[in-house]
């Protein structure tokens, strides 16, 4: 951000940003577009304190420090994972030591730190694609391999491009055997247009593939869902409806999301406990 700010001192800055906070702190004018229109242009604090368009007010409502929907309680229940000492090192150097905590059914946990810090890292031994340096990760009950999954921050990153998504789906029902029939309710629950599926992954906006994304998941019945940076790339509106859904797999799928994220606002507001690296 100072370095965004000291370009000012030598001409114009434009910031492109789906982050209220970042236009807050930059300051100077404010342009609000949705869909190659313009929807209100002025001052950042005028705009932010005062705004004029419904598109604008939602925006700022879909900010997580104006969100007031309370937590849901944990149920009690037994860990679905033991996490215990965990350590990992990468080049020699070590990115974190003696972490330990423990994932529970219907519980959302909140991962932040710097970047570089292992929050990936410390995902992908969870998930049980790396091994650790020291301690381990217990699995609490037996579940298939397949149910340890992954919400990428890109999207497009997770499918073949050149594919319809209905492939794609179909292809993971074969692979693993699953129930076809439960994706025509899952679109429905997870607002998405059946012709969609029609389409390849380059075709359809990040929100609509990151729900695409979820709704791959759940077909799987995710014990264990990591969510790595899900909305860094989505705009607000887009960002909270997908917290949203993960709020909701936690809670009616009894699965266990860990979500990193940046924000502390929407880590405080949404999970049930933080950790930090």
């Amino acid at each position: 951000m100072a370095l965004l700010q000291s370009q000012l001192d030598q001409g114009a800055l434009l910031t492109i940003t789906h982050d209220i906070d970042v236009a807050r702190q930059l300051g100077g004018d404010l342009i609000v577009m949705r869909r190659g229109q313009v929807m209100e242009r002025g001052s950042v604090a005028s705009v932010l304190a005062n705004p004029q368009s419904d598109y604008t007010r939602e925006l700022l409502a879909a900010d997580p420090q104006s969100w007031t929907q309370a937590k849901q309680p944990l149920p009690a229940a037994a860990p679905l994972v033991r996490v215990e000492g965990l350590g990992k090192s990468r080049g020699g150097n070590p990115l974190f030591e003696e972490v330990s905590f423990e994932l529970y059914p219907h519980q959302l946990t909140g991962l932040v730190g710097d970047s570089g810090c292992g929050k990936s890292t410390l995902g992908d031994l969870l998930l049980g694609n790396l091994q650790p340096d020291a301690g381990k990760v217990v699995y609490q009950r037996p579940f298939a391999r397949h149910q340890l999954l992954k919400l990428y921050q890109d999207p497009p990153a997770a499918f073949a491009p050149g594919v319809t998504l209905q492939q794609l789906l179909m292809d993971l029902v074969r692979l693993h055997r699953l129930d076809a029939s439960r994706i025509p309710p899952l679109l429905e629950r997870l607002h998405l247009n059946p012709q969609l599926l029609q389409r390849s992954c380059t075709e359809v906006s990040g929100g609509e593939l990151q729900r695409i994304s979820l709704l791959r998941a759940l077909l799987m019945d995710p014990v264990l869902l990591f969510a790595d940076e899900p909305t860094s790339r989505l705009d607000p509106i887009t960002s909270q409806q997908i917290i949203e859904l993960l709020v909701e797999v936690a809670q009616d799928f009894a699965c266990s999301v860990v979500l990193v994220s940046h924000d502390p606002v929407l880590v405080e507001k949404t999970c049930h406990q933080v950790i930090a690296l």
